[in-house]
């Protein structure tokens, strides 16, 4: 006798199409999805399985305006881009085999979707779009009591804001907390090419999401490139700048710099798209199943946004690269707040020693080295990292 899928699979597959939006709403639809991606096709599972899934996939991502899927029924395929890969080991998961019942279970989705949007990150966090001072429109997020101090999260060049899911949960807590959007990439501006991508313009956007919450100053929180733009943002407008942490940070500091392999390559690849769409198309048709070896499963549907189409490409090239050639090591001795610099001893994505000539650099600042972590656990926000975050901001608040 067959068995249906249970509720809990049924409110994961649901749960897993709202998780990879908003990559999938920037592709071309149908959206490509392979069951052997996570290994666990097989070429004898029914058709009639495939089809029941797929239906589901579908009624599900109708209802919530996202793109359709389309399964390949041919078990011996894979993934063709790491956009693919991701997205399949994503919908898939323990569900690589595509067990039988999915056809029924499609009469259920209107449920099982109300279930899996009421916990969904846009329903937990309040969204609010803010003009910056250009009239670019940004999406913000916001949780918290704003009588509370607030912590601005300035999230990765180009990131969903749902990367910092964990942290704004656990901040939210104690503090008041805001992340936003990278500008000109989760929006469509009609004079797009008037419009700047560089840090300034970034720092702008900082300025302009407090204004709009009404916040004088704040804690800025720099993760990764979103370190530079806490250092810039620090020395442009010092008086609305109460302490910063700047985390696993990607710095440029001239000659002598060390990098990662990671951070050298990246930096070719961002100065190659941003000299122009012909040039970013070329990269973005380039991108294979090999790119997604670089993200974590548990990540890489959220991290490869910025590579979802060519267009986009270009844009985060330009945003992104404006952001790994600033070199902060002029601005670092004008930083006078509390600083906390925060790098663990394996990181192989951002180069830990620019982080300790960071932290000596800047007059007012405490150095914590992690003995182990990788670059994307940071934004697990494990109880470790944040109870670092936490004695810090009790500490600067007391």
């Amino acid at each position: 006798m067959q068995t249906l899928p249970t509720r809990e699979s049924l409110l994961d597959i649901a749960g897993a199409v709202l998780d990879v939006r908003p990559l999938i709403d920037r592709m071309q639809p149908p959206v490509m999805v392979f069951p052997t991606a996570v290994g666990q096709g097989s070429a004898s599972a029914p058709p009639t399985d495939l089809i029941g899934f797929e239906k589901f996939l579908n009624k599900v991502a109708t209802r919530v305006g996202a793109p359709n899927f389309k399964l390949s029924p041919d078990l011996r395929a894979v993934p063709r881009s790491g956009l693919e890969l991701a997205i399949s080991k994503r919908l898939l998961g323990e569900h690589g085999g595509v067990g039988g019942g999915w056809i029924e279970a499609a009469a259920q989705e209107e449920e099982i979707v109300a279930a899996a949007l009421a916990t969904s990150f846009e329903k937990e966090f309040a969204q609010t779009k803010v003009s910056s001072f250009d009239g670019t429109v940004l999406r913000a997020y916001s949780a918290g009591d704003f009588r509370n101090k607030t912590v601005a999260l300035i999230a990765p060049c180009g990131m969903p804001a749902k990367l910092c899911r964990c942290w704004m949960q656990r901040l939210a807590k104690d503090y008041s907390v805001i992340v936003w959007e990278t500008r000109l990439l989760f929006d469509e501006p009609g004079d797009i090419e008037t419009r700047a991508f560089d840090v300034q313009s970034q720092v702008g956007d900082l300025f302009a999401v407090l204004d709009h919450f009404g916040v004088t100053s704040s804690h800025l929180m720099g993760l990764c490139g979103g370190a530079v733009i806490a250092v810039s943002a620090a020395v442009a407008r010092p008086e609305r700048v109460g302490s910063l942490s700047l985390w696993h940070g990607d710095f440029e500091l001239g000659p002598g710099c060390p990098k990662t392999k990671h951070q050298k390559d990246l930096k070719a690849f961002m100065q190659f798209a941003a000299m122009g769409r012909d040039q970013a198309d070329q990269l973005h048709k380039m991108f294979t199943q090999n790119t997604a070896k670089n993200f974590r499963d548990d990540w890489a549907h959220v991290v490869l946004y910025p590579y979802a189409n060519s267009e986009l490409l270009y844009r985060y090239a330009q945003s992104n690269g404006n952001i790994m050639d600033t070199n902060v090591a002029q601005l670092l001795p004008r930083i006078e707040q509390p600083a906390l610099v925060v790098t663990s001893r394996d990181d192989t994505t951002t180069h830990p020693d620019s982080s300790r000539r960071v932290a000596e650099l800047l007059p007012n600042a405490y150095l914590n080295v992690i003995a182990h972590g990788d670059h994307l656990s940071l934004f697990h926000a494990g109880a470790d990292i944040t109870g670092i975050a936490l004695e810090f901001l009790a500490r600067e608040g007391a």
